[in-house]
């Protein structure tokens, strides 16, 4: 059976698929964070938001990986290990000027969203001159 066919997932073709994908997953992991961090800090009585708001864009590595195992060849890696240096420096600028006074919570967010949309376009750019499609 295909891979495509063993999981019944939708498959994402556009970038536009793509970004809102991933807005949809840093969506979801930015709830998580809120929640796991209102009940440790309620549990222990640390600060609100003091938390790294990076994590909140951890759950679209689902996505880019699913990405990743669709394509064979050597370019996949390429546009991969290119977005995530990109990506991570797109991130980490955005981060670093967020305002001091925000909250770790939420400057990280902001990078972590920048991030992982930083490294969806590069992708789906890269991936759509270079990729190998696996049939």
């Amino acid at each position: 059976m295909p891979p495509d066919q063993a999981r019944d997932k939708p498959r994402i073709d556009t970038l536009r698929e793509l970004i809102g994908t991933v807005l949809a997953y840093v969506v979801m992991g930015a709830i998580a964070l809120v929640v796991i961090d209102f009940l440790f800090s309620s549990a222990t009585g640390q600060g609100f938001g003091r938390i790294s708001g990076w994590m909140a864009a951890l759950p679209t590595v689902f996505v880019f990986t699913d990405q990743f195992r669709r394509y064979e060849g050597p370019s996949r890696w390429a546009v991969s290990l290119t977005g995530v240096v990109l990506g991570l420096g797109a991130g980490t600028a955005a981060a670093a000027l967020a305002p001091p006074t925000w909250l770790p919570m939420v400057a990280g967010g902001i990078g972590g969203l920048v991030a992982a949309l930083v490294y969806a376009t590069l992708w789906h750019t890269g991936i759509s001159i270079y990729g190998e499609e696996r049939h």
